[in-house]
């Protein structure tokens, strides 16, 4: 007797994805990691953004193309279970204080002093931007090692939530 995969996800976290800028490596890490514990996956995006694999557990919610819609949708609809990939910080502080796990793209689990530092680092570069001060901060690139770190950082949040 099989069980449905829907049956099998009840009670289990879902994993929201803040898939506009979510890199693609990572988003399929995340499909790899949940077809295999049989978790939902939930892409929320101002547009369509394909799966690298099919399953009923994963779904695409288009957002209008409103500023912050999709941080919202995500805030909105996870649990304290979940868990919420991301790497906007202003989301994640909010995420945090309500007890939802947020991770980024690079293996960063936050909590409450790691968002702080962030959101403190974030602060600090848009008003040197906004002054016209260039931090010798450009956009990193995204590889191995990094998606080595999420892929790990992301194993250890399932295993300590006991999946």
């Amino acid at each position: 007797m099989t069980s449905e995969p829907s049956l099998a996800a009840a009670g289990r976290p879902t994993i929201w994805v803040d898939a506009d800028s979510f890199p693609s490596k990572a988003r399929d890490l995340i499909l790899e990691l949940a077809s295999r514990k049989e978790l939902k996956v939930v892409y929320v995006a101002n547009h369509d953004i394909a799966f690298s694999r099919t399953s009923p557990l994963f779904q695409m919610r288009i957002c209008p193309r409103t500023p912050g819609a999709a941080d919202d949708c995500i805030a909105d609809n996870c649990q304290t279970r979940d868990i919420v990939a991301t790497r906007d910080i202003p989301l994640a502080a909010r995420l945090i204080e309500r007890g939802v796990e947020v991770i980024n793209d690079r293996g960063i689990r936050y909590d409450k002093r790691t968002v702080e530092k962030r959101l403190k680092e974030r602060d600090l570069s848009l008003q040197m931007e906004a002054l016209g001060l260039h931090t010798g901060h450009s956009r990193e690139s995204y590889g191995g090692r990094e998606l080595d770190a999420f892929g790990k950082c992301l194993n250890s949040l399932l295993a300590s939530m006991g999946l």
